[in-house]
């Protein structure tokens, strides 16, 4: 007698021969074969039934009829909430009001190509949800019904549009626009000369990067891109340099910018000589470059006082980046694999950040965003150059003390 899946074979003794034994133990084999192929089939039928939209797994296995799964997405965000959104909550989630959107939706789309399956609005307030939010990347695209593939093949498109605009959002001021740099700078510092910009690097966090990690850990033991800065009287970047590794040097990289080559264009100088940044210690000591004296507790007060003024309106470049995390918290930490996009995301959120301030939805001074010194992660160093420069941006700076 045997038990098998509560099926009861039966088999007589007395009546048992050779013949009929090995007859029984055939029987067996076969019951047991059939009991493991209807389990395996049952397997592969719920496998089949979880594997959304994958044709060639049921055909694999000779799976007929078997229905297959459709993803929902959510269609209510973009279609019913969004637009139900007060002027304040649009702001708060996308960054600028609904008019100052209907502007940078016009800019964007000659940009982007069109799609009959994606509204071209709704791939422009995804990418603007994502690089405002931490949320994750699939939380995201499932908000705006989305698949993950679909919202990152739009995420990419805008992005690429949004960088484009680079030349026109980001660019160096004009004579006029210097000289009134000069002006609001000269009213707020109460007689700094000559200031029309301040000039620093930035990290932002991103992943190990494959290949050349050790290049991108930084000194503050994260794996980083240095975005460098250069901003005016009013947060706006005019210059940016986007991309290099995390460990390498303010100076290393200042002395590798298109900004540093004609800065010290001898034949053709970006500025006049009587303009000037302003840099942190990191910073060669240039005629059109000032940085603050070497503080090794023996300054004068005169030196006191210049290095005070001089912080005080460097100061503007710090509240820009804060601003700029704070406003576009995707910079927090850049979760993606290629160094390429990660710039590329840096690249859209400057252009961004200049495009608020230039339709006036922020403002670098007053936002409490820009005064919050958690948003920045800058790049700090003690080291200070003025031993290796000559007597000309000495004379300046001495001069302009002497001024204060």
């Amino acid at each position: 007698m045997y038990i098998i899946n509560n099926v009861l074979l039966m088999s007589d003794d007395s009546t048992s021969q050779s013949s009929e034994d090995d007859s029984a133990d055939e029987e067996l084999q076969i019951f047991l074969d059939h009991s493991l192929q209807n389990t395996k089939q049952a397997e592969i039928a719920n496998i089949a039934m979880i594997t959304v939209g994958n044709e060639s797994f049921a055909k694999m296995h000779g799976l007929r009829n078997t229905e297959k799964l459709k993803l929902t997405y959510n269609k209510g965000f973009f279609e019913k909430i969004i637009p139900n959104y007060t002027d304040n909550q649009f702001f708060s989630h996308f960054r600028m009001d609904k008019e100052t959107f209907m502007t940078l939706e016009q800019l964007l789309r000659p940009q982007i190509n069109e799609n009959k399956t994606t509204p071209f609005r709704k791939k422009i307030l995804l990418t603007i949800w994502i690089l405002a939010s931490p949320e994750s990347f699939r939380s995201a695209c499932d908000r705006f019904g989305l698949s993950k593939s679909s919202g990152w093949k739009h995420f990419k498109d805008v992005l690429s549009a949004i960088k484009k605009l680079m030349p026109c959002f980001i660019k160096w001021p004009s004579y006029h626009e210097l000289i009134e740099s000069e002006q609001v700078f000269l009213k707020r510092c109460n007689g700094f000369r000559g200031v029309i910009g301040a000039i620093d690097g930035c990290h932002v966090l991103i992943k190990q990067p494959p290949g050349n990690a050790n290049d991108y850990y930084n000194r503050k033991d994260f794996h980083s891109i240095v975005l460098q800065g250069t901003c005016d009287h009013s947060g706006k970047f005019i210059d940016c340099l986007i991309g290099r590794p995390g460990r390498a040097h303010d100076a290393a990289i200042f002395r590798s910018s298109r900004i540093y080559e004609k800065l010290t264009n001898a034949e053709n100088p970006l500025l006049p000589r009587t303009l000037h940044l302003l840099g942190d210690s990191a910073y060669p000591l240039l005629i059109n470059v000032l940085t603050p004296f070497r503080d090794s507790g023996n300054l004068a007060p005169q030196q006191i006082k210049y290095n005070v003024k001089h912080a005080s309106i460097r100061s503007v470049i710090e509240r820009a980046y804060g601003l700029l995390k704070g406003k576009w918290r995707r910079l927090k930490c850049l979760d993606v694999n290629s160094i390429s996009m990660a710039n590329n995301i840096v690249a859209a959120a400057c252009v961004l950040h200049n495009f608020l301030i230039i339709y006036k939805q922020i403002d670098v001074l007053t936002d409490p965003l820009g005064n919050d010194s958690d948003n920045n992660e800058t790049v700090e160093n003690n080291t200070d150059y003025d031993e290796y420069e000559n007597e000309e941006p000495r004379r300046k700076r001495d001069f302009i003390m002497s001024q204060l």
